[in-house]
């Protein structure tokens, strides 16, 4: 093979790799089913994924709150930020930070198939660092910057 034809495939495939991640970018706000709101961030090379139910308990002084009361406010939150990259259709996350410490553990990361159609952004997750997941949740978002 010519080296001219191989550095050829080789943009072609970067270019490809980059325009999905191009794609990705951007600012992306859950599709709103009732109850849960949620802003997920890509930068070039960072994310960050916050998403909680709005029907959480108003607590004032969580120093005074039950185990129960801190469950309910607590349990249905997502968040963690760190570096991600993408191959094909495919993106890899890899937590510095998240609410749950297991997640952001040294070598974990989490693998979510991806779909960019306009304005909207499909997620499923697809496997981490346990292996496969199995009927993997699937978030959708809509692009808000």
């Amino acid at each position: 093979m010519s080296l001219g034809l191989l550095g050829s495939l080789l943009f072609a495939t970067g270019a490809q790799v980059a325009r999905a991640a191009d794609g990705l970018q951007g600012v992306w706000q859950l599709e709103p089913p009732a109850g849960r709101a949620g802003l997920y961030i890509f930068t070039g090379t960072h994310y960050s994924m916050m998403a909680a139910a709005t029907d959480r308990p108003d607590i004032v002084d969580t120093s005074k709150a039950t185990a129960d009361e801190l469950r309910a406010l607590w349990n249905p939150m997502l968040g963690n930020a760190g570096v991600y990259e993408v191959s094909g259709n495919l993106v890899t996350i890899r937590p510095v930070v998240a609410k749950i410490p297991v997640v952001m553990k040294p070598g974990a990361y989490e693998v979510y198939e991806f779909r960019v159609e306009g304005n909207a952004l499909t997620l499923t997750q697809r496997r981490n660092v346990r292996g496969p997941v199995a009927n993997g949740a699937t978030t959708k978002l809509v692009r808000v910057e």
